[in-house]
């Protein structure tokens, strides 16, 4: 795990930001609809901590994930539906992050292009994002509906890359699940993992991303300094290496 900007590193030019766990605490708005929903459509509770293994993952593949649980064929599209208007219900218990979205400004204000990459679908964004307020600071947003593979495939930021007109090597990605770690992965982007959503930070260290923060003013700091190129700096903000942690 790297904490330090490398001198032979093209600097990068976008910043891409996963949402649900990165820029707005909705892990326990999350959980809930999702508990709504498998009790009213398959009759079944499903533990908190499976539900929240599942945040990041498309909501049409969340519900289909405990069908084996029953004698039926559920109705997915209704299940989907639930879900959307349950969280809807309850947008209240939604908690912007503050300084991850300034994160996301001070990337812009450094020359970076960005983009919000989510498994959130296009219905889930249109009546999300006005409340995220985030307008003249994003380039681009990508949703599940977007891709014919979501996350944790690598298609979502392959197609935010293609629209900021950047390569792989010049972009960063930021989130919070280990999918979003693998959809880097594969992209061959580097990837900011973030401590204060929905995966525990063990689980996160243990896919080894290139930064792990356990605080949103860490990777605001991380955006600020990276403006500069101020490789000192930016070691700084990180958590220690593979080799340097006890």
């Amino acid at each position: 795990m790297r904490s330090a900007l490398t001198a032979t590193q093209p600097p990068f030019r976008c910043a891409l930001f996963d949402i649900d766990g990165t820029l707005v605490d909705t892990v326990e708005l999350i959980v809930r609809a999702l508990d709504h929903t498998f009790r009213k459509h398959l009759g079944v509770q499903i533990s908190r901590d499976e539900l929240r293994r599942t945040i990041g993952l498309p909501l049409h593949k969340q519900v289909r994930l405990f069908d084996h649980l029953v004698d039926f064929v559920p109705d997915h599209r209704a299940m989907e539906e639930d879900e959307i208007a349950y969280y809807e219900a309850h947008k209240h218990l939604e908690q912007v992050v503050p300084e991850a979205v300034e994160a996301l400004k001070e990337a812009k204000r450094a020359g970076l292009r960005t983009a919000l990459v989510t498994s959130k679908n296009r219905i889930e964004l249109d009546t999300f994002l006005p409340r995220l307020n985030v307008n003249g600071w994003v380039d681009a947003v990508v949703s599940a509906s977007d891709v014919a593979r979501p996350k944790p495939a690598p298609d979502p930021v392959l197609v935010a890359l293609q629209r900021l007109g950047a390569l792989p090597q010049e972009a960063v990605f930021v989130g919070d699940t280990v999918y979003d770690i693998r959809c880097a992965r594969e992209a061959g982007v580097k990837v900011v993992a973030v401590g204060w959503g929905a995966h525990p930070i063990e689980v996160l260290r243990a896919e080894a991303p290139d930064w792990l923060f356990e605080q949103p003013a860490q990777l605001r700091e991380f955006f600020r300094l990276l403006g500069r190129r101020a490789e000192p700096e930016v070691a700084r903000v990180g958590i220690p290496t593979v080799d340097e942690t006890p």
